[in-house]
């Protein structure tokens, strides 16, 4: 390859340049291909004045870019066809399209008789992803035994000793080789083609050997779509010379870069919570095979070197001994290929390895996971910091030269690491297994829709799930909140038992709380109070109960008793049909129950919403149901039943029919102020420069995927020249900058105070709460020190207005005028002055959530809060800190009351004596007897948990005609947190009919 530059369609060899179209790629390829290459050698090139007018001059010579070491070497099979006669330049020259990656997988399939080719899931945008069974032709006609030997030993319930020796004794070692699932980290997946075509045309003895004793299993591109999206980013960004500035747009990325997927997530995040066909398909794969060695191939900053090997801590406790063994082994044997090629490198440093979700979610289930962090040369080559050109070829050689000796270290432990795998199997099944006690059960609920995707995701990773027949009772179970109970588990609870082969993984997305060391933590600390950095690479709370937004306790017990073996229950109809009847019902405890209503008002169909329970012809129904009656419908053009059938079928929900619109007694009547009419919502989302990609992706998904309705991206760029007046209901993701222009806030205001529904999240949520901008009441902590006693009492009546019972409630009926009044604050304590509130604001202000879990109460009265118990789990992490008084509503706020019993109560009054109790959390005051439950599960400092409790998640406030709605955080993490999605998509369906005046007229 050296000398040889692709531009475009203009290709240069040796400084001499012909013009070339570039067309669908075939092997026909090579033999242009070398036609040209023989016309540049000879020096003539005949072009015709018109075209050399439009042609750019070759580049001149750049000695750094041609990398001189050849990546596949010894002796090769000629009847393999070559990487270049398929792609058309020589591997590692420039990054390979998805297509052209697809081109040689089909190719090499049919040229050799050592490969078998899996299609094994779709991406969003239609593209497959293949991984290829690489081995001698003896191995791969044993595919399917080496399978069903490999599950044995995963689940050796059943398995004999002697059994298990003469598995180990025939199984050859598994890989599993994984690259570039950052569709921009572009070196992987060139790699896999370079080790593809090393494994399957080299004649060397050593790789003949190594083929007998192991089957590779290559998956070459995991993220297609976002491949493609950098792939055409360089093509359009390439110029007729190579550049090597690490500033120029080629080695810079545009907005929404190829790292993500198609909804802009991060794939390398999702494998423990399996909402894409790219990671789903990758579990399930690996679930059926069971490898001992997974790879997983990424990019890192321009200016580093090389990442292999272990990780520091923090490390997730539930990782095995044997991985931490087996990981010094294979560290060891890269290190010296790299010192044979006198490449740096490091372990450890930034690499943690406490967040679960990423590929080497694996190592829990006993594969051995191998992390490569290549320096980012996306393109030619980039010059580093001490002078040194790296190319692209180099990148892709190390992670080539990493592939091949990682499988040469598997080849030879595979054996002994088989016994190590087996031995950790038995130990979790066993009574000595560390989770030999511990089961977690899963309360039923009402919310079909939220329970079905928790029970697909233990499904996928292979979990087994019982039920409970009928009514247990627990002891020393472990609520949410923390809290030790006795407690009866009804008949339907869901119970996983963490004494399984899987037991590693079900402890880590399963256990409330993942433990952090005193060491790590004290480290943590001081590099929060130092520079404000943190150990943490992600997130420190996940657990999938919490995310799912479902009740759940650990119980310290190996359930036996009264379960079966879950089956799902036989499906309700989507319709229930009556004669005579004058409506249809669907009830608003299950979230799919905002997409039957959005999906009817997109067919034209009138629909309401119920903002109080009721019961309707033996009917209960929620607040938050859907109601469509024919009275709304009498002018609905086309068949009602069957769109309300079709509609309910498309969601999975139950629409039931019902003759009677009379509430039982005072319950709400069909025809009553609380059966509101919806407005057709009519969306559009912010996208583009200065919103966050990521939070931007899992709205757009979350609206895909749970409503499926027609809305709009508009681009930020743009926004002060949008008309607005198409759209009733404009959402703003979060920001990296927390400034709109004046121009683009007069335009939002203008169209909110018409009738528009503004939904800010997090850091957009910002500017909303500045003064200037004349939008909402709502501000920020460290705007309210002046005036915190105000948000304090109107906190105390937030809290008094809930409350169902008056305690002096004979007062009422005395004729003497009253001379003492229980004021909601507490006189006798001197408020702080405005300084030193701002002092200790700074200092709480230094310690921010690291990805935490916390307790969040809601407003059941309020709309936003449909299908919501009164407390629900909310994601947080470094968000802005939400203030809300009289004339806003906060339907959300952060932390949970718990009354406290008679005794501890007891203690505190004894411990006040004479004085006046005052007790407060931060700014704010708690009511008598009450507790304020706030952490959940992650790290969060006290001082955090000062700074944050009581402030307000979700606001919601008239403005005008519109309204106004801010999200602290983001409701749609990772298209997981299904609690806050919730809040999030009834903002979106019931908005534009429930928060605003005048809904903005279609123009």
């Amino acid at each position: 390859m050296s000398g040889v530059f692709v531009c475009d369609n203009v290709t240069f060899y040796g400084g001499k340049f012909s013009f070339v179209t570039q067309s669908k790629i075939t092997t026909k390829v090579s033999i242009m291909r070398n036609k040209l290459l023989s016309l540049a050698i000879a020096s003539t090139l005949v072009i015709s004045s018109h075209a050399s007018a439009n042609m750019s001059l070759a580049p001149t010579e750049l000695q750094g870019l041609n990398y001189k070491k050849s990546l596949v070497t010894g002796v090769l099979d000629a009847n393999i066809p070559k990487p270049e006669s398929i792609l058309g330049f020589p591997v590692g020259q420039r990054a390979a399209t998805p297509e052209q990656i697809t081109e040689a997988l089909k190719v090499w399939q049919k040229a050799s008789d050592k490969i078998q080719l899996v299609e094994y899931a779709r991406s969003h945008e239609g593209r497959p992803l293949h991984y290829l069974v690489i081995s001698s032709p003896d191995n791969l006609a044993k595919v399917d035994s080496i399978k069903a030997d490999l599950g044995k030993l995963a689940n050796p319930i059943n398995l004999s000793k002697q059994e298990e020796q003469r598995i180990i004794d025939r199984l050859p070692a598994v890989a599993w080789m994984a690259y570039s699932i950052h569709g921009n980290e572009g070196s992987g997946s060139d790699a896999a083609l370079a080790t593809i075509y090393k494994l399957i045309a080299s004649k060397d003895q050593d790789i003949k050997s190594l083929l007998s004793d192991t089957v590779v299993i290559v998956d070459p591109l995991m993220n297609p779509d976002g491949r493609a999206r950098f792939t055409k980013e360089l093509q359009q960004r390439r110029g007729a010379s190579p550049n090597i500035d690490t500033q120029s747009k080629l080695h810079t990325d545009a907005w929404a870069t190829g790292r993500s997927n198609h909804y802009f997530f991060d794939l390398n995040r999702d494998f423990t919570l399996g909402v894409h066909p790219e990671t789903r398909g990758i579990v399930q794969s690996i679930n059926e095979w069971n490898p001992q060695l997974m790879i997983d191939a990424h990019e890192m900053g321009p200016m580093d070197s090389y990442l292999f090997g272990l990780a520091r801590q923090p490390v997730n406790k539930n990782l095995s001994e044997s991985s931490l063994k087996w990981g010094e082994i294979f560290e060891a044997d890269q290190a010296q290929a790299f010192d044979d090629q006198k490449w740096p490198y490091y372990t450890g440093e930034w690499l943690e390895n406490l967040y679960p979700g990423y590929s080497s979610y694996a190592a829990f289930r006993g594969t051995i996971h191998i992390l490569y962090e290549q320096a980012r040369i996306k393109e030619g080559g980039v010059m580093q910091h001490n002078g040194r050109i790296v190319s692209y070829a180099e990148s892709v050689d190390k992670q080539y030269v990493s592939s091949i000796e990682n499988l040469k270290t598997l080849a030879k432990h595979s054996k002994a690491i088989y016994r190590d795998f087996v031995k950790d199997k038995r130990q979790l099944i066993s009574d000595n297994s560390p989770y030999a006690d511990q089961s977690f059960a899963i309360l039923p609920t009402k919310n079909k829709q939220r329970l079905a995707k928790f029970i697909d995701l233990m499904q996928l990773q292979g979990f087994e799930i019982h039920q409970t027949t009928k009514a247990i009772k627990v002891k020393k179970a472990k609520t949410q909140l923390g809290d030790i109970i006795s407690s009866e588990l009804p008949e339907g609870t869901l119970i996983i038992r963490n004494r399984q082969p899987q037991g590693r993984l079900i402890s880590t997305m399963l256990e409330f709380d993942a433990k952090i060391s005193n060491d790590v933590l004290v480290e943590e600390r001081q590099r929060v109070l130092r520079d404000g950095s943190s150990l943490m690479y992600d997130a420190t709370a996940w657990n999938i109960t919490m995310m799912h937004g479902l009740e759940a306790l650990t119980i310290p017990q190996h359930v036996t008793e009264h379960i079966r073996i879950f089956e799902p229950s036989d499906e309700e109809p989507f319709i229930i049909k009556k004669s005579g009847s004058i409506a249809y019902v669907v009830d608003g405890n299950n979230d799919a129950s905002v997409g039957f209503a959005a999906r009817l008002m997109e067919r034209g169909v009138t629909t309401r919403v119920i903002d109080k329970s009721t019961v309707l012809d033996g009917v209960t129904l929620s607040r938050g149901s859907i109601v469509v009656s024919r009275y709304d419908n009498e002018f609905f053009d086309g068949d009602l039943d069957q769109v309300v059938e079709q509609t309910a079928t498309e969601v999975k929900v139950t629409a039931q029919a019902i003759r009677s619109g009379l509430g039982n007694r005072d319950l709400p009547d069909i025809g009553g102020a609380h059966f509101r009419v919806l407005t057709q919502p009519r969306i559009a989302i912010l996208s583009g420069n200065g919103i966050n990609s990521l939070d931007f992706g899992t709205i757009w998904h979350s609206i895909d995927s749970n409503l499926g309705i027609r809305h709009s991206h508009l681009d930020s760029n743009r926004l002060s020249y949008t008309d607005l007046r198409r759209y009733n209901t404009l959402v703003i993701p979060t920001t990296r900058y927390s400034q709109l222009s004046k121009g683009e806030l007069s335009t939002i205001k203008t169209w909110v105070e018409a009738g528009g529904t503004l939904v800010a999240i997090d850091g957009s949520a910002v500017p909303f709460t500045s003064k200037d901008a004349g939008l909402s009441r709502v501000r920020q902590i460290q705007d309210t020190l002046k005036e915190v006693e105000q948000y304090d009492i109107s906190l105390q009546r937030e809290w008094l207005a809930q409350q169902n019972s008056y305690a002096e409630i004979e007062s009422i009926w005395s004729h003497d005028a009253a001379t003492d009044i229980n004021y909601p604050w507490k006189s006798g304590a001197k408020p702080k002055s405005e300084k030193e509130l701002k002092k200790q604001y700074d200092w709480l202000a230094k310690f921010r959530p690291s990805g935490a879990i916390v307790a969040a109460r809601t407003d059941q009265k309020h709309w936003l809060t449909f299908g919501s118990p009164e407390v629900i789990p909310v994601l947080i992490s470094r968000n802005p800190v939400l203030m809300a008084k009289e004339g806003v509503r906060s339907a959300v706020r952060l932390g949970a009351y718990q009354e406290m019993s008679k005794s501890e109560w007891g203690k505190i009054v004894k411990q006040a004596k004479d004085k006046e109790l005052d007790r407060k959390v931060g700014w704010s005051s708690l009511p008598d007897k009450q507790e304020l439950k706030l952490r959940m599960s992650g790290l969060l400092w006290p001082e955090a948990s000062k700074r944050i409790a009581n402030s307000a998640y979700l606001t919601q406030e008239r403005k005008g005609n519109g309204q106004v709605i801010l999200f602290a955080g983001q409701p749609v993490f990772r298209g997981s947190t299904l609690a806050t999605n919730r809040l999030l998509l009834n903002a979106l369906v019931y908005g534009p009919g429930l928060g605003a005046r005048q809904p903005v007229t279609n123009l």
